[in-house]
């Protein structure tokens, strides 16, 4: 693993992240049960383009932009949310920056990291219904593949899944490594990244729209000469 220190949500830490899998779209590779998503799978092939677009304009895909009140407040309240989980388990909480296989393929966030304890938090300060959601309910597997790349990329031992509000009684989950789902969310992750630079060399090999058009008026133009002067016309390059 290697950890970038950036802050998240900063020129940085979108540069470091732009063009690679991340822990986020894990689960448009791999369910929750650990069913490998089918290869033609329309979400899987759109964030596989969006990727190669992202290397190949070396910007965000799609652009950044401003969240709702609701993310905002998230925003807002999260080291409000994150002091009181620091209180509650007895240690500092260090910001969580962005961390790339040893191989720098994919990649994850984590909220918060809990230093010499091979720990991290995902932090949430949510609207109060989505907070009683978690409260009731839980988080849910939707979020498993997620936290299970989180810890294969970090090789923590432990994930704190922690929703706060101040009205409320805080939500406190514990995920600890699913080995076997690893290995198989690894695999898959090879095996898209493979497809990823593979699709990549072949975009960059059809030009950019300036050299197609030129290349499309160049044929135009020998075709019409050719017309002219005969099969045998071929102009000096």
């Amino acid at each position: 693993m290697k950890f970038h220190k950036v802050e998240q949500y900063s020129d940085e830490w979108w540069r470091v992240r732009m063009g690679i899998p991340t822990a986020s779209n894990f689960h448009l590779l791999m369910t929750p049960g650990g069913k490998v998503t089918a290869p033609d799978n329309k979400e899987r092939r759109k964030y596989l383009y969006r990727l190669v677009a992202e290397r190949i304009l070396e910007e965000p895909m799609p652009p950044r932009f401003e969240g709702n009140e609701y993310t905002e407040r998230g925003k807002d309240m999260e080291a409000s949310a994150a002091q009181v989980l620091s209180d509650r388990v007895g240690t500092e909480l260090l910001s969580g920056g962005f961390m790339t296989a040893a191989d720098g393929r994919y990649g994850c966030s984590m909220d918060r990291l809990m230093p010499g304890r091979h720990e991290a938090a995902e932090i949430k300060a949510p609207a109060a219904w989505t907070h009683i959601a978690y409260l009731v309910d839980g988080p849910g597997d939707r979020y498993r593949p997620q936290v299970q790349g989180q810890l294969m990329i970090s090789g923590f031992s432990l994930l704190h899944f922690w929703s706060w509000h101040p009205r409320f009684a805080p939500v406190h989950i514990f995920t600890k490594p699913d080995e076997r789902y690893q290995a198989r969310l690894r695999s898959e992750l090879d095996l898209f990244c493979d497809e990823l630079d593979s699709v990549e060399r072949w975009v960059r090999r059809q030009g950019n729209v300036a050299e197609v058009v030129q290349m499309a008026g160049e044929a135009e133009y020998d075709q019409a000469m050719a017309r002219e002067h005969g099969p045998d016309f071929n102009r000096e390059r």
